[in-house]
């Protein structure tokens, strides 16, 4: 008899109790084809990023009275605008396994091979080495930051980029493939699941300089499905983090208003109010087209008329 309970004590031990939340560690990425690229407000309202590599100063930045300092790994530097596309290709399979209703983590592994193809990047093995100084970037850059939570009440909050990141090597056949794993913070996890994010273009990617970059997030940002949106100069120059003195940032602006060939949107700088205006093409379209549509209706009207004399 006490065999028997004593089996049953031991068997009972054994035996897992029924999950009650699924709990899931990782998600796959590249089992989720990407639909439309999504990118964070705040990353896209504040110079988060820096415009080139090698960046080790700890800059602020103040816009009203919020006030944002960033401070970079002083081995690696600050993440870059180019590193963010890490962040881009993880936003956007998330937000489409939330659309299909699949379950997510904080923890997104991806294969790099997938990620290049996506953000049109080389697939060279120079190209995997410069991925993993990416991440150690983004993992050593910190955001300080205050924000106002009510008219009283203003709080300052600390946070990095990612949390971490790590590579595991896995061998098929002769090859190997790396499968990475990235840890989003919980600031940028919630932003998703709360979709506090815009899509972009998928011609994002194909954008080669980092100034042209953020100037795109910043015309996606603020014109958005508007026809308009103006800014001034200077606090355009302070938007976009550049560390360019000001003459040649305005010079910067002027050869890509001559170019003009920024996704979604054209630039102008208006030399007199010392302004950049960003326009919508697709309202621009939208209106050229309402105009035509306007125009043919009446000429029909007018040859409706004279054919039956109305004139």
């Amino acid at each position: 008899m006490a065999d028997g309970t004593e089996k049953n004590r031991v068997r009972n031990l054994k035996t897992l109790r029924p999950r009650k939340h699924q709990q899931i560690d990782f998600f796959i990425a590249d089992e989720v084809d990407i639909v439309n690229f999504r990118d964070e407000l705040a990353s896209m309202e504040h110079p988060f990023f820096a415009l080139k590599g090698g960046d080790t100063r700890t800059r602020e930045y103040v816009n009203g009275n919020t006030i944002i300092k960033v401070a970079p790994n002083a081995e690696y530097g600050m993440a870059t605008i180019f590193d963010k596309d890490v962040w881009i290709y993880a936003i956007s399979k998330l937000c489409q396994a939330m659309y299909k209703d699949q379950p997510i983590s904080r923890t997104v592994c991806f294969t790099a091979y997938d990620l290049f193809v996506t953000t049109n990047r080389n697939k060279s093995g120079r190209s995997y080495k410069e991925l993993e100084k990416a991440l150690d970037r983004l993992a050593g850059t910190r955001i300080t930051t205050n924000i106002q939570h009510s008219v009283d009440k203003r709080e300052a909050i600390g946070f990095g980029l990612i949390d971490s990141w790590h590579v595991v090597e896995e061998q098929k056949g002769k090859q190997a493939v790396g499968m990475i794993e990235v840890t989003l913070p919980n600031w940028l996890y919630e932003a998703i699941t709360r979709t506090k994010l815009l899509k972009i273009s998928q011609d994002y990617f194909r954008i080669r300089k980092a100034i042209d970059r953020r100037l795109y997030e910043i015309a996606r940002k603020h014109c958005g499905s508007q026809h308009q949106f103006q800014i001034s100069l200077e606090k355009l120059h302070i938007k976009t983090g550049s560390t360019r003195d000001l003459r040649k940032f305005r010079m910067d602006i002027k050869n890509l208003s001559k170019i003009n060939d920024l996704p979604d949107y054209e630039i102008r700088y208006e030399a007199g109010k010392d302004c950049v205006i960003f326009t919508n093409r697709d309202q621009d379209s939208e209106a050229a087209q309402k105009s035509k549509l306007r125009e043919g209706g009446k000429k029909a009207i007018f040859g409706l008329k004279k054919k039956y004399g109305f004139e």
